[in-house]
């Protein structure tokens, strides 16, 4: 890995739920719009076609990538939100 940084900004971590072995943290907004505008999306349209991954354990630092969320993930999503799930 590149020790070049492009952007740099700290964020602090919240309890995602209290009680709970689970943080939070914000991404910031200008990486999600560069990730979308790369893939021809808008931000609203990559917020719903990816997640964020989380790699860490065998070496320093943690790495966040985005990945495209399976047809069944984004129909389970949409259920979840109201909709039918169906497409329609």
């Amino acid at each position: 890995m590149s020790e070049l940084i492009g952007y740099r900004k700290t964020y602090r971590l919240r309890t995602a739920v209290p009680g709970r072995k689970s943080l939070e943290v914000t991404f910031p907004y200008e990486v999600v719009e560069k990730e979308a505008r790369s893939r021809g999306l808008t931000v609203d349209e990559f917020v719903g076609c990816f997640q964020a991954v989380v790699e860490y354990d065998n070496f320093d630092g943690v790495i966040y990538r985005f990945q495209e969320i399976s047809t069944e993930e984004k129909r389970l999503n949409q259920v979840k939100k109201g909709g039918t799930g169906s497409g329609k």
